[in-house]
């Protein structure tokens, strides 16, 4: 668990990192509508939890910084029995205050004429703030139709001398490169993943429905702790492995069919990220076992060559040769130019609080970033899908899997397969 202590630490890099005599406010956003009455589950903008811990909706932060001096805030809805009968009850303001780190909580209802005061010349002692920092990420929205450019646009209007900067990428840099304990978090997340596969081996076998076996990982991890999927689970088996974001899950696994699964659960929003591969029907065939070991071969290349100092493009380049080498030796293919056609995707991505974390992917990797090793082929004319990842911490001098304890060598495999 990140704890206070920690949240304040990351608001002093951002805060060393703007102007003075300038405001930052950033926004926990709002469930969009979804149909009638009813509203899409909540999910916390990613920025404002990083610097607040905070995931209550429609909470705001809100920082000035004169002189050197920061004041900071953090608005949240008010305490309101009648609400909480329908809803369930909300942050109290000790209770915003213990996780965050921040003194000053105060009702939402306040927030637009602590504001004024701030960005006017009302408040004693503060000279008129002329930068705004907001997080423009586009299509930021705050509720249904409301995003955050919408909100520069409307101060901007009422306060002219303000001059609007985006704090997005001040953010993802910091977020970029992982505490230890951020490193826990993506640790006990990727050990629940694990716990679900685990489960997947007991159960997959021909004859079942791709669903049930993604519905299984999902009982899984809730079972164990409540926890919720990193992303939507992908399980798709034989051809279907073949289409990268496969959606459906509602095919019928037939015999010798490899299954192809890329999953995560979640742990405090810290998210795990895996790909497996598994026989249905307990053993690869020999095509299968070919195409696996090149797969794995060049996903365990990949693990050694990632360092600080390698960027994620030039690990892309040497997995697209790895691969292509390898299916050039099949006579799959018979140009090096052709691997495209099996191998469509990157070799990785950043991975935190987002499965996807924001960053720039052209910066040199540094100690602290957790990135993706998922290498793939894709050979529809074979009805052959793999993809094989696992979840990398990048250290002082080299990098270290986090996902070491999940099973991918082929006779590891088989052999759990074989007690079903």
């Amino acid at each position: 668990m990140i704890n206070k202590e920690e949240y304040a630490q990351r608001r002093e890099k951002i805060y060393n990192s703007i102007e003075d005599n300038s405001v930052v406010i950033l926004f926990a956003g709002a469930a969009p509508k979804r149909s009638a009455d009813e509203n899409y589950e909540f999910v916390v903008n990613r920025n404002f939890y990083y610097l607040t811990g905070i995931k209550q909706e429609s909470s705001i932060f809100l920082a000035y910084k004169q002189d050197g001096i920061v004041t900071d805030y953090l608005f949240i809805l008010e305490e309101n029995e009648n609400i909480e009968k329908w809803t369930g009850r909300r942050l109290k303001v000790d209770e915003a205050r213990e996780i965050s780190g921040i003194n000053n909580v105060l009702d939402l209802t306040s927030y637009h004429s602590e504001l004024d005061l701030i960005l006017s010349k009302k408040k004693i002692g503060i000279e008129k703030l002329n930068t705004l920092y907001l997080d423009l990420e586009p299509n930021n929205l705050l509720d249904d139709n409301k995003t955050t450019k919408v909100i520069a646009e409307e101060l901007t209007l009422n306060y002219p001398w303000l001059t609007v900067k985006d704090i997005y990428r001040t953010i993802i840099l910091k977020r970029m490169v992982k505490s230890p304990a951020e490193v826990s978090e993506i640790q006990e997340a990727i050990n629940k993943t694990n716990l679900g596969l685990k489960n997947i081996l007991k159960k997959i076998r021909p004859g079942l429905y791709e669903y049930q076996l993604s519905s299984l990982f999902y009982y899984t991890i809730q079972d164990y702790d409540h926890s919720e999927l990193s992303f939507p689970t992908i399980c798709a088996s034989g051809e279907n492995a073949t289409t990268l974001h496969y959606p459906f899950a509602n095919s019928l696994i037939k015999d010798n069919d490899l299954v192809l699964f890329d999953l995560g659960s979640e742990n405090n929003l810290y998210c795990g990220d895996i790909s497996r591969t598994y026989p249905a029907s307990g053993t690869f065939t020999d095509k299968q076992k070919e195409i696996y070991s090149i797969v794995l071969n060049c996903n365990k290349e990949i693990i050694k060559a990632i360092k600080p100092g390698v960027t994620l493009k030039e690990l892309n380049t040497l997995a697209t040769e790895i691969l292509a080498k390898g299916l050039l030796n099949l006579g799959v293919i018979q140009n090096e130019s052709e691997i495209k056609k099996y191998y469509f995707h990157s070799i990785g991505h950043h991975l935190g609080l987002d499965t996807h974390d924001p960053s720039d992917r052209d910066l040199p990797l540094v100690p602290g970033n957790v990135i993706t090793d998922e290498p793939g082929l894709y050979i529809k004319e074979l009805g052959i899908g793999i993809r094989i990842e696992d979840d990398i911490l990048v250290t002082e001098d080299g990098s270290y899997n986090l996902s070491n304890s999940i099973i991918k060598e082929i006779n590891d495999i088989e052999k759990a397969l074989k007690f079903r």
